[in-house]
């Protein structure tokens, strides 16, 4: 082998490695950073699917909160709605049953392919992603392969799935850069705390407003929250004060806590709510339709017990139990 393509082999593998950990360490949900990590996004050394979708989606892949991805049964025909971005991932290697030409003879572990509202996505030569169609489309995203490429085959194969609604967070690029511009919040300098305050509690009211059924104690859970963190920022935005590692840190009962962790924890809390209300919407519709499972019910159980837990945070001001969860 020539020296150049040694050099060349390197240089992909080092590209590669720093890309690798540089996601990983980006990812807030945990989701995100460990379907990273089992491989098949990457399209050759010069391009990930996270690249590609940012650029089609306009998608901050960062600012997506830990709980945003949840784990889905492969049969849950919920991951194939509008908007609903999936991720099938095989996990051990089995033999392949849908085998055509020169195909591989077996399905290795990694992300085997990648459906947005049911529908496969590929490459495409312009750098971005979609569905099936035009001649600017290139190889499929993922391990997937000619003969694999359809749902119901995809639903045979992986073992896992997971998803989330890409129409919560699409735009996200472009709306990070107007509220840093506007709010300066997260790692940035605080600038408008009223401003924050109010989109907090206009997003916790429409969250409320897609309830179905009765309200209870995870609505006053949530609302606590949202009143202790808005304080907190005010706090700390009326006494600019700087911690460990010249980073802003506010007030809760008496202990410091960095805004950050407050406003990163708040992010997260109201997914968590949106996710609990869509669990206890879901499973209060199957209830009345007479099915038997209880698995949204046993979802709703534990977001609730999640969100207790960062409320338990906030109120002893435990930055540690505030960014747990």
């Amino acid at each position: 082998m020539k020296k150049s393509n040694i050099r060349q082999i390197i240089k992909e593998e080092v590209i590669h490695l720093i890309r690798e950990q540089y996601l990983t360490e980006a990812f807030a949900d945990p989701n995100l950073a460990m379907i990273n990590k089992l491989g098949g996004l990457d399209q050759r050394w010069k391009k990930t699917f996270w690249d590609a979708a940012a650029k089609t989606y306009d998608l901050a892949w960062d600012k997506l909160p830990a709980g945003t991805v949840q784990e889905k049964p492969v049969s849950d025909s919920s991951v194939l709605k509008p908007g609903m971005m999936a991720f099938w991932v095989v996990k051990t290697q089995k033999d392949n049953p849908y085998r055509v030409g020169y195909s591989s003879y077996t399905v290795r572990p990694g992300v085997l392919a990648v459906t947005l509202g049911g529908k496969i996505q590929y490459y495409s030569r312009e750098g971005g992603i979609g569905a099936k169609g035009g001649y600017k489309q290139q190889g499929p995203v993922g391990r997937g392969e000619r003969g694999q490429l359809m749902v119901k085959k995809l639903k045979e194969l992986a073992d896992e799935v997971y998803t989330f609604n890409l129409e919560d967070f699409r735009g996200g690029t472009t709306a990070l850069k107007a509220a840093r511009a506007d709010l300066k919040l997260g790692k940035d300098t605080f600038k408008d705390h009223r401003a924050w305050k109010r989109a907090n509690l206009d997003r916790y009211k429409q969250i409320m407003d897609a309830r179905v059924g009765s309200r209870d104690q995870v609505d006053a859970m949530v609302g606590k929250i949202v009143q202790i963190a808005n304080e907190a920022v005010k706090t700390g935005m009326e006494t600019v004060k700087m911690g460990k590692y010249e980073r802003m840190v506010t007030t809760i009962e008496g202990n410091e806590v960095e805004m950050e962790a407050v406003t990163n924890a708040m992010g997260r809390a109201l997914v968590l709510y949106a996710e609990y209300i869509r669990y206890e919407n879901q499973a209060e519709k199957e209830k009345k339709q007479g099915y038997g499972s209880d698995y949204y019910s046993k979802q709703t159980k534990d977001v609730a017990g999640r969100l207790k837990k960062m409320l338990n945070g906030f109120q002893k001001g435990d930055q540690r139990l505030i960014s747990r969860y």
